[in-house]
């Protein structure tokens, strides 16, 4: 690395919504001295990327934005991706970030040099960086994932998989097959249900679904809001408050499951009246052991004539579609995935390396351990956004964001102002940590299931067994007792 390389205070990795709210946290506390690397040649993470019809959040607009930047102009309760990603900008200009995002500029590595107490990068196109502090904001759903089928490269018709949406192709008139049924499938099945031919879901496990009731805000609303700012903080409340009453169905309360399971029946049933679809979309597994999902119209788009859920399973794939294991062949013009990302390893194709030559992979090989999700022992300097054990399954990660982004940025300023070279999380404050976020998770409804999203074998890895407030409490202030910190006359003594 050449000595003359820029020494930042801090390197965020990624462009989303961790990104940009951990650049304002900086800039807002007095750190200039920063850059965020961007693979992509736009910024915006998820919201980039998943452009497929109908794609919208899952969490209402108000919560689902900064609380430090409410917005009066949302079109809807439930944002669109076109308007969330207008809203980022929106965050970038005001606080000035344009100049300090570096676009196409895909990490590639980074070493650790303990005598300087920097981080040394490269990007795949050759340039070097160096960093006191490495933030990563890259998400937990972030690769696409495509399952490997028997014969799937002999299939001759059209694929993709939903983030990475084929707007060239005219669905018009084709047979198209769609391989899940989670997130983004109950979002873009309705859209495109009326231009299809045949549509076939091949769907392996029913989903518990609530109505949405997306209705739209009129003039008259965004005009109340300017207005009288309050009222947009106050629904922002209600709908913290109403999904914090949400929370405890990811327990293990039998009283909040049936009432919530009694509730989304209530929605099938109203919906779908052949007995035979009824039964398919039916659930077999208490509510909220998988991520709940919110639609309108994906039950009616599944009744119409020219639509099939097929849960069958699927055997191979021959030249003209898909056969199942009933030995019934479904022809196909096209077919899309809608199978979600890779979300482990975390800080997957990262190839990050610590004290002592060892490499992040190496170091979660068996257990994804961490301290508050934020640090990881051996890898002093090193943040993590919306690392293990920070998702939400019940409220906005935005809260979960926040308490980060506040909490690395008193690390970095620690770094910076305080004299100090390196802060390596302890091993036993680690350790604690983790044994207790996993004997509570236990005792959740995500433990009662073998497969999903959230879980690494049988640990569940990627979801906060707490509410948010809970989150920030931890994360309000930094303990210094937690780390092994070297300050920079301890080095000059040696």
């Amino acid at each position: 690395m050449n000595s003359n390389t820029t020494l930042y205070e801090a390197i965020i990795v990624g462009s989303g919504f961790s990104g940009i709210a951990m650049a304002i946290s900086l800039k807002k506390q007095g750190v200039s001295s920063f850059i965020i690397l961007e693979k992509a040649n736009d910024f915006g993470g998820t919201w980039r990327d998943n452009t497929y019809p109908g794609a919208e959040c899952d969490v209402p607009s108000a919560l689902y934005s900064y609380s430090f930047e409410p917005y009066t102009d949302w079109d809807k309760k439930w944002s669109g991706q076109a308007q969330i990603l207008e809203y980022l900008k929106l965050n970038i200009k005001k606080n000035g970030l344009e100049d300090f995002i570096h676009y196409n500029k895909e990490f590639q590595s980074s070493n650790f040099n303990e005598d300087f107490g920097c981080w040394e990068l490269k990007t795949k196109d050759g340039s070097e960086y160096r960093t006191r502090a490495l933030i990563t904001a890259i998400g937990q759903l972030h690769h696409p994932k495509t399952p490997s089928f028997k014969g799937k490269e002999s299939f001759k018709g059209t694929t993709w998989h939903s983030v990475r949406w084929n707007h060239n192709y005219n669905l018009e008139g084709k047979r198209v097959g769609v391989i899940g049924n989670a997130a983004s499938a109950i979002q873009f099945i309705p859209e495109i249900v009326d231009s299809v031919k045949e549509l076939t879901v091949f769907q392996r496990t029913a989903k518990w679904m609530l109505p949405k009731k997306n209705n739209p805000y009129s003039d008259k609303d965004r005009l109340k809001f300017k207005k009288y700012p309050f009222l947009l903080k106050w629904e922002r409340n209600l709908n913290n408050t109403f999904n914090g009453m949400f929370y405890h169905v990811m327990g293990q309360n039998k009283t909040w499951k049936k009432m919530w399971q009694n509730f989304s029946m209530g929605h099938l049933k109203k919906s779908i009246k052949d007995p035979e679809l009824l039964a398919k979309l039916t659930p077999n597994y208490p509510i909220g052991a998988n991520r709940v999902l919110l639609s309108d119209n994906y039950y009616p788009a599944l009744s119409k004539s020219h639509v099939d859920v097929n849960v069958d399973g699927i055997s191979h794939f021959v030249e003209n579609g898909i056969v199942t294991n009933s030995g019934g062949v479904v022809e196909l013009d096209a077919l899309i995935y809608a199978t979600g990302f890779e979300s482990h390893p975390f800080l997957k194709d990262l190839k990050i390396t610590g004290v002592n030559g060892k490499t992040i992979d190496k170091a979660w090989e068996k257990s994804t351990d961490t301290y508050l999700g934020i640090a990881t022992s051996g890898f002093p300097n090193l943040f993590m956004m919306y690392g293990p054990n920070t998702n939400l399954g019940h409220s906005s990660v935005i809260l979960m964001i926040e308490s980060q982004s506040n909490y690395i940025t008193k690390c970095v300023k620690l770094l910076s102002n305080d004299n100090i070279l390196s802060m390596d999380v302890k091993e036993d404050f680690q350790n604690d940590f983790t044994k207790d976020v996993n004997d509570r998770l236990k005792k959740t409804a995500w433990a009662l299931v073998k497969n999903s999203w959230y879980k690494q074998g049988e640990t569940i890895v990627n979801n906060w067994p707490g509410k948010a407030k809970e989150y920030n409490k931890l994360t309000k202030e930094v303990d210094q007792k937690a780390y092994n910190i070297i300050h920079t006359n301890e080095i000059a003594k040696n």
